[in-house]
């Protein structure tokens, strides 16, 4: 085979390393259904509703100590008793059979007992810390598929661009291999256009392996391979400074509304019922008793006897003295209380920080894309002038390959910043609290299936 036939060989082999993840029809999916799939696929929202599912039921566990306890026994067997009863003219042996019957039921009441009640109230804050737990999960669901998807846009975004770069490339070296034949160029302007090709594929095969990753990435979370995305349409894409127009705002939302600190806030709330909990154990506790109990020839020394016993009673039980057990609970109860409070103002400061965070990247990121436009209109104007300039002997390939590399930069930088803006968009709203299932669709709608 050939030199130039091993070439040839060798590039359509890159070109097939390239593009064999982009498949030539498939089945378009969107953001909105993408995550609908992800709401029953997840494996972090599933596991954070199971666990409130879990604390709901301590609820009713902690109702149920107000509540009557009802038991119920009974025993019935087969006895058999040996006497030996001395007398006068030696011992006497005697042997018994007999049934023996025990049945009994109790019913107890609780009439006064701190100590459930404060379990009742602690049982009622795990509960609500669980649903903010769940309702944060469900927020990042958004914005993690979200980010995810944008992910993948991104990367097939890079993925054209490496097309269109390879395919300048080619030309590139193709025109400079022409100048030489023709006595203008030089060898080094066809080894500056050659490594730039090279270089080009290389690009091309990382950018493969990243849309791959991101694509499987979106499975992780949907269960589904997404073979093609809609792409973002720049034209519909809504550029808005954030509303209320004003990070204060957002920050006092922040306060009431964010699920981490929602969540924190009922950490103390945990922490204080325990408290009480441990305190209420040093007071007595009262107790309403109701029996009844019947037997027949329940042991040797009451065989051929029967009892029909009720009995009704207040039973009222009071630790004196527990070796220091219940102080140390206190104590330890008390700490615990600190530790929530310092992680609420920490929740809060982060929320504080967050929101700053997103909503200057909103404002800068409608800034950037504008900026991005209209550096990609200059830059296609540079580099078409540029071309044209190398073609007429007035600029050098350097030129040509550096307005090329501009021109690539300023395109990648414009997909980015549009997907940071709507990432931003949405962990703004995340972080506030107000973030919801319809986000998803205002999103949706800035998509389009992309045009073969």
């Amino acid at each position: 085979m050939s030199k130039f036939a091993m070439k040839l060989l060798m590039r359509l082999m890159v070109f097939a390393g390239i593009f064999y993840a982009l498949p030539l029809s498939a089945q378009t999916v969107d953001l909105s259904s993408l995550y609908q799939k992800a709401v029953e696929y997840d494996a972090q929202v599933r596991a954070a509703k199971a666990d409130y599912l879990v604390s709901k039921e301590e609820v009713n566990k902690a109702i149920s100590q107000f509540r009557p306890n009802v038991r119920l026994s009974g025993a019935r067997g087969r006895n058999e008793t040996k006497s030996i009863t001395p007398g006068y003219y030696g011992y006497t042996h005697n042997d018994q059979f007999y049934n023996s019957i025990n049945y009994s039921v109790s019913v107890q009441q609780p009439l006064f007992n701190l100590s459930n009640y404060a379990g009742y109230k602690q049982a009622k804050a795990v509960t609500a810390k669980s649903d903010a737990v769940f309702q944060n999960e469900d927020t990042n669901l958004i914005v993690r598929i979200t980010e995810a998807y944008c992910n993948a846009l991104y990367a097939e975004d890079n993925m054209e661009l490496s097309k269109a770069h390879i395919k300048a490339s080619i030309g590139q070296l193709e025109q400079t291999k022409r100048r030489r034949e023709k006595g203008y160029g030089t060898i080094t302007e066809i080894s500056e256009a050659q490594a730039n090709y090279d270089m080009a594929l290389a690009d091309g095969l990382d950018t493969a392996n990243s849309l791959e990753f991101t694509r499987r990435e979106l499975e992780h979370f949907t269960g589904v391979y997404p073979d093609a995305l809609c792409k973002l349409v720049p034209e519909k894409l809504v550029l808005e400074r954030p509303v209320p127009d004003n990070v204060d705002s957002w920050i006092e939302r922040s306060r009431s509304m964010n699920h981490q600190v929602a969540a924190a806030r009922e950490e103390i709330n945990i922490a204080k019922t325990e408290l009480q909990k441990q305190r209420a154990v040093r007071y007595p506790t009262i107790n309403l008793v109701g029996s009844r109990n019947y037997s027949e020839s329940d042991n040797n020394y009451t065989i051929g006897s029967s009892y029909d016993t009720y009995s009704v009673s207040l039973q009222m039980s009071m630790p004196i003295y527990t070796g220091g057990y219940v102080s140390a609970s206190v104590r330890q109860a008390l700490s615990k209380r600190q530790k929530a409070q310092e992680q609420l103002s920490w929740q809060e400061r982060g929320a504080e920080s967050d929101i700053r965070k997103y909503y200057n990247s909103i404002m800068s990121s409608i800034a950037q894309i504008k900026g991005y436009e209209q550096a990609v209109k200059s830059g296609e104007i540079a580099f078409t002038g540029t071309k044209k300039g190398f073609e007429a002997g007035l600029r050098t390939n350097t030129d040509v390959l550096d307005a090329e590399q501009k021109l690539l930069s300023s395109k990648r930088n414009l997909a980015k910043s549009r997907y940071q803006y709507i990432l931003s968009h949405l962990q703004l709203k995340a972080t506030a609290g107000t973030l919801l299932p319809g986000d998803v669709d205002e999103v949706n709608s800035w998509l389009s299936v992309a045009k073969k």
